[in-house]
């Protein structure tokens, strides 16, 4: 069978190579083996190819943190999912390949109605969305979230939890053109992502703050979202791109008691939120109520096109099945 091997640390478009990779041996007790329908292209992915991710495979390895895919064998003991089940498959198991055998535990059937381009971004967006607006603070209906980088897919997946929970969110973005984008993810109120944004806050929601702010940026840019807090509010990095310190003024620390926390979707506490998180992001994609545009599909076979179209921004899925 064929599947995307990383053979070199470094450049993505050099390392990244289309092989015949070892067919997988038929489940174990406990396991499933999954045909792979459709893998994004993840920032997260490129890390990994780079060698600047905590994950680093012996290569040369297959990789990809996510994807989704129909169930074609079921092992003894498996009783969650069935032959023939759409399921999100877990990250860490190197999506990027035609078929693969996983742990059943854990996983869940997707709806049989909704988009299988959406179903392959279920395993990694939806449950750090989710867990960031549950996790940190107890979030109550009107009140309002900040976060960074609201044109983003994540940042349409944290509108959509927070929707549920009656939350508003203010978002930032980094240019002008990226107003329309936020605002059709969903956010209440965009702001432009500079010095003058609290002010604009201020006077668009009077005395109103956020009580939690979502960071995924890092650099400054941490620093002008805890700025949206109110007292006693609290600020979560979950992602770095810029790899930058964050530089939050300690006066906003010290005298609005802020607290500030780090995501990672890794964390072992969260294993047994994941699943449920990702069987409600499904329902919602079934039912219209989030859909990440896609900007292209690649065969694996064009894995060079797929790796500079990501490179070059948007959304971009890998057609791995047939």
């Amino acid at each position: 069978m064929k599947g995307i091997v990383l053979t070199a640390y470094g450049d993505p478009a050099t390392g990244l190579e289309l092989r015949e990779v070892p067919e997988p041996a038929s489940p174990g007790a406990g396991q499933v083996m999954v045909a792979v329908d459709y893998a994004p292209i993840n920032f997260s992915d490129i890390l990994v190819a780079r060698g600047l991710y905590p994950l680093h495979p012996e290569l040369p390895s297959v990789i990809g943190n996510e994807g989704a895919g129909r169930v074609l064998e079921v092992g003894a003991g498996v009783s969650n999912v069935r032959v023939g089940d759409r399921v999100a498959l877990p990250m860490g198991n190197f999506t990027w390949r035609e078929r693969m055998v996983v742990n059943a535990d854990g996983l869940v059937a997707l709806p049989t109605d909704a988009d299988p381009h959406q179903l392959a971004m279920l395993t990694i967006n939806p449950p750090t969305a989710h867990l960031l607006l549950e996790t940190y603070v107890h979030l109550q209906s009107d009140d309002w979230i900040a976060i960074n980088a609201a044109n983003s897919a994540i940042a349409r997946w944290i509108v959509g939890f927070a929707r549920k929970k009656g939350v508003r969110t203010l978002g930032l973005v980094r240019r002008a053109e990226a107003i329309s984008a936020a605002r059709e993810a969903g956010c209440d109120l965009v702001l432009l992502d500079d010095d003058d944004a609290p002010a604009k806050m201020a006077e668009a929601l009077g005395e109103k703050r956020a009580r939690l702010a979502l960071d995924a940026v890092s650099g400054e840019a941490a620093g002008r979202l805890a700025k949206l807090l109110g007292p006693r509010g609290t600020l979560v990095s979950y992602a770095a791109p810029t790899f930058a310190a964050m530089a939050v003024s300690p006066f906003e620390v010290i005298f609005n008691d802020l607290t500030i926390r780090g995501f990672s979707l890794g964390n072992p506490d969260f294993a047994g939120q994941i699943p449920g998180a990702i069987l409600q992001a499904s329902k919602m994609v079934a039912a219209g109520e989030v859909a990440i545009p896609v900007a292209a599909t690649y065969r694996l076979e064009e894995i060079g096109a797929a790796i500079s179209h990501q490179m070059r921004g948007g959304k971009v899925l890998l057609k791995i099945g047939d």
